[in-house]
């Protein structure tokens, strides 16, 4: 009798244990593969090419200092505050090239993942908790920024940085130095970008309205976060007033339908507006209409049965806390817009995917427990389809790497290249962020390597000149150009040409005496072709 009761008892206290252990260690073992899945998906996107806003982060932290980086994106070269260049600074350790400017937005991205789960799990529960999680890891969003050198990634993690530090500043176990944890993030979202600032007042108004006890404190220590930026207000005020704010606002779309095109751009991202298929073929927007119409549909009904209210207590002011963190983005551009300045755009509305994993959890989670599951399974399939979309680089990026391997397995000592695919708003020039060549580079472009590059831009560019610098030598000339409209083309010309180029939409003749010998086009979300002359004649 005594062997099978000391066995009954050995196995009821394996069996708590065990119970124990999975319910201590279970959710972190599913945390984690979610953080391996959006690991997966931002590092395919990390080895992609790079063309546009990061050439301008590469050009401020190459061959400089600290302090030269920060008097770069002082001047009119950048209208950003300067937290994640520093950041890129510090990881050129590895080297200056594409891939190590992007590691902050990469660690921040992937970091991230888990702290939608543990803000999650604090304000609204462990079901939400592991929506969340999930959202946050297959994002199109959230991906695309997390292989890209600009601010946007280190931003959101700061955001929710400092909602997680709230969320344990309003609790029983709330110390001083929580607060000081909401202040220097809130203070470093702001100096990663901007916007930031409108995901913060968000957090800051979820205190003052759902904890009155707190509203002092969280005042005081906003302040505090205030004074910790204060020393780039100089900065701010003359990114307002810089040129390229003006020319920004005026590339800025406007209409209500150009906003909506940033909310869809915004939950499933496309890198450049205008090149999307028709609605009804897009497989990741008709995914996330049906989830919306699976969850509203099992809200609606629970709440019909009256087995819905509106939440209160802990879940409640989680829901509270993902609605401002969303919605003052919104908001607070909104209203920017009403007073004439126009940052709606889809970039600009990065901070609120802080809140919109929290926002569409707590959504499907009301829905039921089968309805919200279907819901966000549906959903996550969606954002699944759209980030997988975008890790294929011929729908999200320009082969400038690509065109750089090709000029490098054929570099000949006195070749040239023309480079007429400069898509850069700064001086430094996509190929040349991966061309490793002594063959010399003529650029098509009046952009200058100074700070006031910006005032430039809108020269006109002397086309025959470049083209003559290029085609002066014995060759051969390796020419670079994006668009069909700028591929190089057999014709009759003056003096003996027999090629034109396009180049600024001027036509220019390829001078007399060469021949087309090869010519190559990379697939990309615009086509990107090298064409290679040699000489025929003198």
């Amino acid at each position: 009798m005594i062997l099978p009761l000391i066995a009954r008892n050995l196995d009821s206290i394996l069996t708590r244990v065990s119970r124990q252990t999975a319910d201590r260690w279970l959710p972190w073992f599913l945390v984690g593969g979610l953080i391996l899945i959006g690991f997966a998906l931002r590092f395919v996107e990390f080895n992609l090419s790079s063309y546009g806003d990061e050439m301008s982060t590469l050009w401020i932290v190459s061959g400089n200092d600290f302090s030269t980086v920060v008097d770069l994106v002082d001047s009119d070269a950048e209208i950003s505050p300067p937290f994640f260049f520093l950041m890129a600074k510090v990881f050129t350790v590895f080297g200056e090239n594409i891939s190590s400017i992007r590691l902050p937005s990469m660690v921040a991205g992937v970091a991230v993942i888990p702290v939608y789960y543990l803000v999650a799990l604090r304000t609204l529960g462990r079901r939400a908790a592991y929506y969340s999680t999930a959202i946050a890891a297959v994002s199109p969003f959230l991906v695309y920024f997390s292989a890209n050198a600009r601010g946007y990634s280190v931003m959101i993690l700061m955001v929710m940085l400092a909602a997680l530090a709230l969320t344990f500043t309003v609790s029983e176990n709330g110390r001083w130095w929580h607060w000081l944890a909401f202040s220097v993030a809130a203070a470093l979202a702001v100096y990663s970008h901007y916007v930031g600032a409108l995901a913060i007042a968000g957090e800051v108004l979820w205190v003052l309205v759902c904890f009155p006890a707190a509203r002092v404190k969280v005042i005081a220590w906003s302040l505090l976060a205030a004074l910790l930026f204060a020393p780039w207000l100089g900065g701010f005020r003359a990114d307002m007033d810089s040129p390229t704010s003006e020319i920004l606002q005026a590339l800025q779309q406007s209409g209500i339908r150009a906003k909506l095109e940033a909310i869809w751009q915004l939950l499933f991202l496309r890198p450049t507006q205008g090149s999307s298929p028709l609605f009804w073929s897009r497989p990741d927007l008709l995914l996330g209409i049906v989830a919306l119409v699976v969850a509203s549909a099992g809200v609606a009904a629970r709440f019909l049965r009256g087995d819905l209210s509106v939440p209160g207590g802990e879940r409640g002011r989680g829901v509270l806390l993902a609605l401002f963190m969303t919605g003052s983005v919104f908001v607070g551009e909104l209203l920017l817009l009403a007073a004439g300045v126009d940052i709606f755009g889809t970039r600009n509305l990065a901070p609120a995917w802080a809140g919109l994993p929290l926002l569409i959890a707590a959504f499907c989670v009301a829905a039921g427990s089968i309805t919200g599951l279907v819901a966000v399974l549906v959903a996550l399939a969606g954002f699944s389809y759209s980030s997988l979309w975008l890790a294929d680089g011929s729908n999200s990026t320009i082969d400038y790497e690509g065109a750089a391997r090709l000029i490098e397995s054929r570099e000949v000592p006195g070749g040239k290249v023309l480079d007429v695919a400069i898509l850069s708003p700064a001086p430094q020039a996509p190929l040349d962020a991966y061309l490793d060549t002594d063959m010399e580079t003529v650029r098509a472009t009046v952009l200058e390597d100074r700070p006031d590059f910006i005032n430039r831009m809108f020269d006109e560019l002397d086309s025959e000149a470049v083209v003559d610098e290029a085609f002066e030598g014995q060759g051969p000339v390796e020419v670079v150009t994006v668009t069909d409209r700028g591929v190089p083309v057999q014709r009759d010309g003056p003096a003996g040409s027999r090629y034109r180029l396009l180049m600024d939409d001027v036509v220019v003749p390829v001078p007399a005496g060469w021949t087309m010998t090869a010519q190559k086009t990379f697939e990309g979300t615009i086509p990107l072709t090298v064409t290679r002359f040699e000489r025929t004649g003198n």
